[in-house]
């Protein structure tokens, strides 16, 4: 864990700090234009990879706390290696703007996910450093992360689960869903949903789908759905809706399982 009081700043990071507040009185505008357009922080750092200033921080520290600091120091152990990476790719000239992910530690220990850019600016005389603009996408990683698991419980469930949008065109189909009616999902996605409703059922589920459309509620009911062979199939059937942001419906899940 950094330790703020114990960084000790060089005369090197010393005569960096006074050269930016000598920038900063010199070019407000630019600074201005950093920060308004930045991703919640920013701290500029010079060719060795230590801190020269924080100009606007969300994990925490000051903008001088960690002045002098090695810029890893505010990083996870475990991605420490990328950072170093983005560094030497930059010194090399291998481009002047890189992006990457890491864990940023708070003052305190812990830590959140933060999506960085770095960017060379060392040859600009008002800025004189490497601009690190970073973000907490720690929301969006724990989103993706859950995400990746649902769809893998979905994946290999012994039920059938697939989508379909409005209209009635199926648009995901998983292994369950295979081995319940027979059909691949390089056979059936873009198909209508009527493909696998018998004749007699065509307006029952209609109307179920536009009830489920209507009112934004799940629905369960028991009926028939027909196999690839011709057959047919007594299923508890479980229809739920698929909302956007504006809480408008979008498609419908299909769940369900045969009846023993």
């Amino acid at each position: 864990m950094p330790d703020a009081k114990s960084a000790s700043i060089s005369p090197n990071a010393e005569t960096r700090i006074r050269h930016l507040e000598e920038a900063l009185q010199r070019n407000t505008r630019l600074f201005e234009a950093m920060l308004s357009h930045s991703r919640d922080g920013i701290v500029l750092t010079g060719p060795d990879g230590r801190i020269v200033r924080i100009v606007r921080s969300i994990a925490g520290y000051g903008p001088t706390d960690m002045a002098g600091a090695p810029v890893e120091s505010l990083v996870h152990p475990d991605d420490r290696e990328t950072v170093h990476d983005c560094y030497r790719r930059l010194l090399n000239r291998e481009a002047t703007s890189l992006s990457l992910e890491a864990r940023v530690l708070r003052p305190d220990g812990s830590c959140f996910w933060a999506e960085a850019t770095l960017t060379d600016m060392l040859d600009v005389p008002e800025v004189q450093a490497i601009v690190g603009n970073y973000s907490d996408v720690t929301a969006r990683r724990n989103h993706e992360l859950a995400l990746a698991e649902f769809e893998a419980m979905v994946r290999h469930a012994n039920y059938a689960v697939f989508s379909k949008d409005t209209l009635g065109q199926i648009l995901t189909w998983n292994q369950g869903a295979e081995r319940m009616f027979g059909y691949t999902a390089e056979e059936i996605v873009g198909k209508h949903i009527h493909v696998l409703v018998p004749q007699e059922s065509l307006e029952e589920e209609s109307a179920n789908r536009k009830r489920v459309i209507e009112t934004g509620e799940a629905i369960e009911f028991r009926t028939e759905r027909a196999h690839k062979d011709g057959s047919h199939i007594l299923i508890d059937l479980q229809l739920v809706p698929v909302l956007d942001s504006a809480a408008r419906v979008r498609g419908l899940v299909h769940i369900s399982r045969p009846v023993r």
